[in-house]
């Protein structure tokens, strides 16, 4: 249940990584509104969010990460 849940999440945040990506790489219009959204923040955030969520289904898929995984691989 985990792992698919792990899944939605990273599905969800790519996809608003390639939104938010697509927001930010369009022209500004020149009017007096002010832009709330600062979307290049939004698409850095996201994609942090989807290495997090990457991270973790590794780790539920058995493999260790961490600084104690890095010890068992020291020359």
């Amino acid at each position: 249940m985990e792992m698919t849940i792990t899944i939605g999440v990273i599905v969800g945040f790519l996809a608003l990584t390639v939104f938010a990506g697509w927001k930010s790489g369009r022209p500004r219009k020149d009017s007096l509104k002010v832009q709330w959204i600062s979307w290049p923040l939004v698409t850095v955030l996201a994609g942090t969010a989807v290495v997090f969520a990457l991270v973790h289904l590794v780790n539920l898929m058995g493999f260790q990460t961490g600084a104690n995984a890095a010890q068992k691989y020291r020359f």
